[in-house]
């Protein structure tokens, strides 16, 4: 018998820009504490999953209430590996010890600011819309991506998508608002997952965004990040 949703909280170790950043703490909790903590709390999910390559990261999470099927293997564990890969991996070996779930939920442990209220609408907007994935996204304000540009050899630029009418770009008031993937939260169904590709987010034919304040959006990945997360935390 099928289940309806199975969370996996991704934690990869041998992060080069910020050593261990899934071990980061605030207010005295992990970064993978919080994400575990929050996926149980708002009582969603069928199975909470650790995925990790690390036997510590993975008793972090064990100890809050999640649950591991394995170490992820060496060859899904390098930074190359993209996170539909890991997902298809874990829904293959449930599979075939007869664990079903209809739908797969990613939760990143570097998007700690990210709310379980975001988590409620994000799977309440997936089933009322019969979607076939929603992710969390955020308004892009500090640029907008039709300016664009890329650089040849020679240093001369030029759009990198050249707009079908780039009158339409001026004053920069008339542009269309515009959003990017937090990464925070990717909800699928398992079969997007199964016959994935590499080909793009696996989110289906009918996939929706639940739009994030800039607050939910900070994305641990960088140093700077770290200054973002904090100034938030400060204000909040």
């Amino acid at each position: 018998m099928s289940k309806k949703i199975i969370a996996v909280i991704p934690a990869r170790s041998g992060s080069k820009s910020i050593k261990n950043k899934n071990m980061i703490k605030l207010n005295n909790k992990t970064l993978i504490n919080i994400a575990v903590s929050k996926a149980i709390e708002s009582k969603l999910f069928d199975k909470v999953l650790i995925s990790t390559d690390s036997e510590t990261y993975a008793n972090e999470a064990l100890k809050v209430g999640a649950d591991l099927l394995e170490l992820r293997p060496k060859n899904l564990s390098d930074g190359k590996t993209t996170l539909a890969l890991v997902l298809k991996d874990i829904l293959i070996k449930l599979n075939s010890s007869g664990e079903y779930y209809e739908n797969i939920i990613s939760i990143q442990p570097t998007s700690p600011l990210l709310s379980i209220k975001s988590l409620k609408k994000s799977v309440k907007l997936f089933f009322d819309k019969k979607a076939t994935g929603v992710a969390t996204i955020s308004l892009i304000e500090n640029f907008h991506p039709l300016t664009a540009q890329k650089l040849n050899e020679n240093g001369r630029i030029s759009f990198l998508n050249k707009p079908k009418n780039i009158k339409q770009l001026f004053p920069r008031q008339n542009r269309p608002k515009s959003y990017k993937y937090t990464g925070g939260l990717y909800l699928r169904k398992s079969k997007n997952i199964l016959n994935y590709k590499g080909d793009g987010w696996a989110l289906g034919k009918k996939a929706y965004g639940v739009v994030v304040p800039n607050m939910e959006a900070v994305d641990i990945n960088q140093p700077e990040d770290l200054h973002m997360l904090k100034f938030y935390l400060n204000k909040k």
